[in-house]
């Protein structure tokens, strides 16, 4: 039986096939020639005192709904910028997340931070439209793809400039990501066919990511408290994808300020 992933990836296929209609190849790699210097993405997300951040963009979930009524991209984004992430990670998928590459191009203008392009990328055509409407990385979700499209992807994706955080889930997924090169480590402790959180998923897949010293390691998904952030930190994890919590909390600025206390040894 299709899961919803499946379900998502089916949809993109037929709306790419619609946008290479609207927005030709060669004129997408053309815009992402013509895109100036890529912000530095490892830098960001390796190591220091404070836990390193990838605050998300996200204005609905196919498994919460709407998360915040209010929806102001930029204005989020600024909100991250001036209060402590690393990065920002923007879901530009628009039937499931309600999400937008204008968004992604519009909080180009406005931030200084490395931007992660979150969205189900599976062809050559996405990685350039990546490049071209100013991600400095890009997600690969290694559940769905095969080792081949991975890697396949992954060097296009440096050929142009961009490094791709490969999304993992269990160990198959991470031997996919280790022979494919991936530098950039995800793991999701989110379950895409059930919407379900897990942080007993990093903590069983950290000690295994770590098997190739040199990657950066992500956790993703489920993170609530400067105490999950500091467990995780203690088993390896460098930076910490959030996106839930920020967005339902009413509070931005405080929400990230109590997170960040997992590096300056207070929680609020």
């Amino acid at each position: 039986m299709p899961t919803i992933l499946d379900k998502i990836y089916a949809d993109k296929k037929e709306e790419l096939a619609g946008t290479r209609r609207r927005l030709p190849l060669n004129e997408v790699k053309q815009r992402a020639r013509d895109r100036g210097e890529l912000r530095d993405v490892r830098s960001a997300l390796r190591g220091g005192p404070v836990p390193n951040i990838i605050a998300e963009i996200k204005r609905k979930s196919p498994f919460k709904g709407e998360l915040l009524a209010d929806f102001d991209a930029v204005g989020i984004a600024r909100q991250y910028d001036e209060h402590g992430a690393a990065a920002i990670s923007i879901l530009t998928e628009s039937r499931y997340f309600a999400g937008d590459l204008a968004y992604l191009e519009a909080v180009k203008a406005e931030v200084s931070l490395p931007l992660l392009r979150k969205d189900f990328i599976f062809d050559e055509y996405q990685v350039y439209e990546s490049r071209a409407f100013g991600a400095d990385f890009f997600l690969l979700i290694a559940t769905w793809l095969d080792k081949n499209q991975l890697a396949d992807l992954l060097a296009l994706g440096l050929e142009v400039g961009l490094p791709a955080l490969v999304e993992t889930h269990n160990e198959a997924d991470l031997d996919k990501a280790f022979a494919a090169g991936g530098e950039i480590l995800g793991i999701n402790n989110r379950d895409l066919t059930s919407g379900k959180t897990d942080l007993g998923i990093s903590r069983r897949l950290l000690s295994r990511a770590q098997e190739e010293p040199g990657k950066i390691l992500v956790t993703e998904s489920g993170i609530h408290s400067a105490e999950d952030i500091e467990s995780l930190r203690t088993l390896g994890a460098e930076a910490f994808l959030i996106g839930e919590s920020l967005m339902t909390s009413g509070d931005i600025p405080g929400k990230l300020k109590a997170l960040l206390g997992a590096g300056r040894g207070d929680d609020g």
